[in-house]
């Protein structure tokens, strides 16, 4: 199968799966803005690309109802795995491996496609979002968010950045294909759209906060939860040390008596076809 990401996220897949309940609260204003732009229907199809731990996937199945069906999807097997026992007692969900790129699924056959901070890992992004107007039915909906800027988002910033400092990751942030902030400005990111298919695709703003009792369960979260920075990390132990105090150095403006609160931005578009 043709990968469309130069990672392969099952490396990091275990972590994921121990973070999945601060990550399913702290993105959930992303997940509801999604939610309140597709409007969901009961009885309706809907497909999730990028799945990951399956959580957001278990939502659309219950908002679509027993009458609807979902088909949960990931290009990671290790990401495949955590969805399906996610779903394992969901009967109106299936879960299977599928390149967002290349999906090889039937034309107009779904309602609805959610692709929640994936579209921004394909290098080819034009050609997922050609696939996601090829899978969706005349007048479905598609509801797509990526990550805003590194300026934007300081809780994953600082961490790249100490590790660029000690030399543990090379060049600057991910903004390159396939990159964490690829498509992280707007204009770029309606462009991908409109390539695909999706004519005046509006992009909006959704802001979040991002919490943690302290400055290392910060960096051990989104340490872990990096899959680039993850593998860099753990092929250098010697420097993990530095990294951590360089990185918390740069992330304590963001103390305060309850803890580590952080901002973040992301960018959602839901465009019909």
């Amino acid at each position: 199968m043709t990968t469309t990401t130069a990672f392969d996220w099952s490396a990091v897949a275990p972590a994921w799966d121990a973070h999945r309940g601060g990550v399913q609260r702290e993105t959930s204003p992303v997940a509801a803005a999604l939610h309140a732009g597709l409007a969901l229907r009961e009885g309706e199809r809907v497909l999730e690309l990028g799945s990951g731990t399956g959580d957001h996937a278990r939502t659309l199945a219950e908002l679509v109802g027993p009458s609807g069906s979902l088909l949960a999807t990931d290009v990671a097997q290790g990401m495949v795995d955590l969805t399906a026992a996610t779903l394992a007692d969901v009967p109106h969900a299936e879960v299977r491996r599928v390149d967002a790129a290349h999906t090889g699924l039937p034309d107009e056959d779904f309602d609805a496609v959610a692709f929640v901070m994936g579209l921004m890992f394909v290098p080819e992004p034009e050609r997922a979002a050609a696939e996601i107007h090829r899978v969706l039915r005349p007048g479905g909906r598609a509801g797509i968010a990526v990550w805003a800027g590194p300026d934007k988002n300081p809780w994953l910033s600082c961490a790249g950045m100490a590790a660029m400092v000690h030399g543990v990751v090379a060049g600057g942030p991910p903004t390159g294909p396939g990159g964490l902030f690829s498509l992280a400005e707007a204009g770029r990111f309606g462009e991908v759209l409109g390539a695909g298919g999706f004519a005046d695709a509006q992009v909006q703003e959704v802001p979040i906060t991002m919490t943690w009792p302290d400055a290392d369960a910060w960096f051990d979260q989104v340490s872990q939860l990096s899959g680039p920075l993850a593998v860099a990390l753990a092929s250098a132990p010697e420097k993990l040390d530095d990294v951590r105090r360089t990185a918390t150095e740069l992330v304590g403006r963001f103390a305060t008596e309850d803890g580590l609160v952080v901002p973040g931005l992301a960018l959602l578009a839901v465009v019909d076809r």
